[in-house]
Formats: C-alpha cells, sequence, structure tokens
C-alpha cells in the first residue's frame, strides 16, 4: 500500500517489533500465533520472527470466523489446550469482532498468564506500517498526551468533511492509555496502537466520520462522503448518509441496543508514525486524530456508571482539536509542544 503514511510496508520490522518490543519474547517463552487462511501469509511472518527469539514457536490455522464463529473458538480451545503458551497473538479475519467480546477467551488468557496481541483484521499496512514503528516512542508520547489532558473540561473537535462537536469532561473520567506494549504476564489488546481514551459527561453538535467501526467495517472501509451523525445531551440523535442501507443499518444496530445511542468513548490516536486513514478500523483508530464510539464505555477504565450491548467507533478524517482552548491537533497533527517535555528551568 505505496503512499498510506508516506512508507512502503515493511511486515517483517513489523513482526519484529510486535514480537521483539510489543510482546518482549524471550527464550523461555512459548509463542501461539492464531490465524486463518486468508492472513497466513503476515502469520507466517510474524512465526519465523518468533522462532529467532525463542524455540518454541507455533502456527494454528483456525477455521474462518466469518463461516461459523463456533468452530472457529473451539479450535481456538484446542490449540490454547495443547501449546498452552506465554504469548499469544490473535492474527486472523474476525468481521464481527466476535473473539474480542468473548468474555471466556480473555479468561483462559488469564488463566494461562498469557500476553497477548489482538489483530482481527491484520493486513499488510497494520503489520508493514501500524506495526514497523518505536513501541517505546509510541508510548511515551501516548503517556504524555495522557498526562497533559488529564484535568481537562472541554473539547472542540472540528474537521474540513464537516464535524463541529463540543464535548465536555469530568475529573471522575480519567484518560486512559493504550501504549501497545503487553510486556507482562496477563497483559493484552489490540495492536496496532497508540491512543488516549475517556468517556465524556455530555457532548452537542454534529460528527462527520469517515470510518465506521465493527461490525460495519469490513463491508464499509473509508467512506467516500462522511456519515453525519447529530450529537445532543451527549446521544446520537440522527444519521445521515448516501447510502441509505448503510445509514439505516447503523442506526438500527445502535438504537436496539440498550444505550446504544450514547457516547461512550473520546479517543484520540497518537501513533505519530501514522499519517492517514487506511479503512481499516485497526489500524486507524491509532492514527493521530480522533474516534469517537457509541455504545459500551469500557466503565473498568473510564469510570462510566452504565454499560452496553454494543461499541461501534467513529473514526473522523483530519480533525483538528482544541483542549480547554488550546490547540493540540490541527488537521490531524499534533501541535508542536503537546505531548512533549516542558523545558528545563533554570534560576
Amino acid at each position: 500500500m505505496p503512499g498510506v503514511s508516506g512508507r512502503e510496508p515493511d511486515v517483517v520490522g513489523g513482526a519484529r517489533e510486535l514480537i521483539g518490543g510489543c510482546l518482549a519474547v524471550t527464550g523461555a517463552d512459548r509463542v501461539l500465533i492464531l490465524t486463518d487462511r486468508r492472513t497466513r501469509h503476515l502469520a507466517q511472518v510474524i512465526v519465523t520472527e518468533a522462532r529467532a527469539l525463542t524455540g518454541v514457536a507455533e502456527l494454528a490455522v483456525i477455521p474462518d470466523i466469518a463461516d461459523g464463529y463456533p468452530a472457529a473458538r473451539a479450535e481456538i480451545e484446542r490449540a490454547l489446550d495443547r501449546y498452552e503458551p506465554t504469548v499469544t497473538v490473535f492474527a486472523a479475519a474476525d468481521p464481527g469482532d466476535l473473539l474480542a467480546w468473548d468474555a471466556t477467551f480473555w479468561k483462559r488468557l488469564e488463566q494461562l498468564g498469557s500476553r497477548h496481541a489482538h489483530m482481527p483484521a491484520l493486513d499488510d499496512a497494520c503489520l508493514g506500517l501500524g506495526m514497523a514503528v518505536d513501541y517505546a516512542e509510541v508510548a511515551r508520547f501516548t503517556l504524555a498526551v495522557k498526562d497533559q489532558l488529564s484535568g481537562s473540561r472541554s473539547l472542540r473537535i472540528t474537521s474540513a468533511t464537516g464535524t463541529e462537536l463540543s464535548l465536555t469532561c469530568g475529573l471522575d473520567r480519567p484518560w486512559t492509555p493504550f501504549t501497545g506494549l503487553y510486556q507482562c504476564a496477563g497483559q493484552g489488546g489490540r495492536l496496532p496502537q497508540g491512543e488516549v481514551f475517556c468517556t465524556p459527561l455530555t457532548a452537542e453538535g454534529v460528527l462527520a466520520v469517515s470510518v465506521v467501526g465493527y461490525p460495519f467495517n469490513s463491508e464499509s472501509g473509508l467512506l467516500a462522503e462522511p456519515l453525519l451523525i447529530e450529537v445532543a445531551d451527549g446521544r446520537a440523535v440522527s444519521l445521515r448518509h448516501p447510502d441509505r442501507d448503510l445509514e439505516s443499518r447503523v442506526r438500527d444496530w445502535l438504537t436496539e441496543a440498550s444505550q446504544g445511542l450514547r457516547l461512550g468513548e473520546l479517543a484520540l490516536g497518537t501513533n505519530r508514525a501514522l499519517s492517514a486513514l487506511t479503512g481499516n478500523l485497526l489500524f486507524d483508530e491509532n492514527v493521530p486524530g480522533v474516534h469517537i464510539a457509541f455504545g459500551h464505555p469500557f466503565p473498568e477504565y473510564t469510570g462510566a456508571d452504565w454499560a452496553s450491548p454494543v461499541h461501534v467507533d467513529m473514526v473522523v478524517q483530519r480533525p483538528s482539536v482544541q483542549v480547554d482552548g488550546a490547540t493540540v491537533l490541527t488537521g490531524g497533527a499534533y501541535a508542536g509542544a503537546f505531548g512533549e517535555p516542558s523545558p528545563d528551568v533554570r534560576s
């Protein structure tokens, strides 16, 4: 995918950073890569890098989840029982993001003490661009952004595509960093990574969405025209898009779920090595910018006092963001000093 973020994909470099950096694999680890027939060529690169660091690294090919989740889930369980891994990577297609919401899967990883990378829509851009970066630097910048956003009260998001959204945050709704480093037993999450997020108290205005998250992302990709969502009192109150089928399916999905229309997440992408959206949510939610989710607010992180069975991320293309009146992002690029240490002050 030449041209995305201005670099050619380096899948070997991305696999090396995934295994040696994000997951910190050593010779004492047992590594299991879960993949399917469509993603196997990338999983093979990952397992090759794992074998350079440890003698026990295996590839397990599962049935396509799109053809039936129970069969794929059963094969995943058999592989976990067979290898008892200390490190796992899920590198397979999961259009509905079903495994991510399967509490029994995460409980099993917890029992194993496995460090886990969840990559449910892995492609060349995700591995060769999203992972082929210095994740120690991603983590440093992400934590710095989190520190500077903590205590903020008001955010204003605008974009050339039509976003005009004002949000109010609260001290009891903390900002949480996701750095992409899963180096201790039991840690795990999505990769590529780099974001900070919270649940705002309320929001008003219009959100112009260029990428719609799971379960719509595999079909919709990067939208030629934005999905416009009117937000009032922290809830989606109307949706408009030229594709009436997409519009109605997203509306029905959010409306039919308890608290599905409620704004559950406000996030800023912090992986500055990425500069352009691809249409793949796994990649795009880490690009410097904004994504907002309707539905579940992940209260264990955000302090929200409600829940929802759905969580649909919405990515804004090249947004500008002001926090308490100060500029944080302009057209999808961080302001020069934001996230950087303050200069030393000497008397």
